[in-house]
């Protein structure tokens, strides 16, 4: 097998894909967790962070969230007390963020959707193509490593983004609308004049968020892409959050985040 993938590489093929590792310290490990693994074709050390709650078996097949990184890091303290994966710990819901390649500011995971805000900068302003490209993948090969190692319920795996993160997951959602049952965006409104929303329709759910306390992206931005997404037939949800700032409203409403990902499987 192993001499089948590196001839693979050597005519030129895309490398192997990583695996878990079943002789790894934190095989099978339950809680929060910071991993890494090996980026193929670079051999570089890429981290997450992973949340796996207390009730998981390898019998068991639980939902994963996976939400994408808010700041240079997947180990910040916006992690530390989070009220999302304290909520997963209740509701059997395993937790990821990957990094997005590398821990750079604008953390867009590939998108080019601009945040509606005025002098908002360009999406993933400083990353190369080649590092937008990469950022998506490694979205994709930490998924799969969680879903592997964990007996993932694939039906169930939703997505989560907040400010460019947010542009991210509503572009990863609508390029590949089979891999998510729902995304939620916070603090997330994008110029979406281009924005392919019937990629969404029949497939992904969207709940869209906002706090009326967010002094940083306009609320009405958020409501205009709600209605536009329902307007060609998305299942949407739209909620302003009472009293939610511009970072912690989606960790104030956690629970009806989980409520809503509850009623949405592929």
């Amino acid at each position: 097998m192993a001499t089948m993938a590196l001839s693979a590489q050597n005519r030129g093929g895309p490398p192997p894909a990583p695996q878990p590792n079943p002789n790894a310290p934190l095989y099978h490990a339950k809680g929060e967790q910071y991993r890494i693994y090996n980026f193929p074709g670079t051999g570089e050390s890429i981290p997450y962070r992973l949340f796996v709650p207390s009730r998981w078996t390898p019998e068991t097949k639980l939902p994963l969230l996976v939400t994408l990184r808010a700041g240079n890091t997947v180990d910040g303290p916006y992690r530390a007390g989070n009220d999302l994966v304290k909520v997963a710990e209740q509701r059997g819901y395993l937790v990821v963020t990957p990094m997005g390649y590398r821990g750079l500011s604008q953390p867009y995971y590939g998108s080019r959707y601009q945040i509606a805000r005025p002098g908002a900068a360009a999406p993933a302003a400083g990353w190369t193509p080649q590092e937008d490209e990469r950022a998506e993948q490694d979205v994709f090969y930490v998924i799969d490593l969680v879903a592997k190692e964990y007996n993932v319920d694939i039906s169930r795996i939703y997505l989560h983004g907040q400010n460019p993160s947010g542009s991210g997951a509503l572009y990863l959602a609508s390029k590949y609308p089979e891999r998510f049952a729902a995304v939620a965006v916070s603090s997330a409104p994008i110029v979406f004049n281009s924005y392919p929303f019937d990629r969404l329709k029949g497939k992904v759910a969207l709940l869209v968020i906002h706090g009326d306390q967010d002094t940083v992206n306009p609320i009405e931005a958020s409501q205009k892409m709600a209605a536009a997404a329902k307007a060609v037939g998305v299942d949407t949800e739209y909620a302003t959050v009472p009293g939610g700032t511009h970072l912690e409203a989606y960790l104030t409403y956690a629970s009806q985040i989980f409520d809503f990902l509850d009623k949405h499987r592929h």
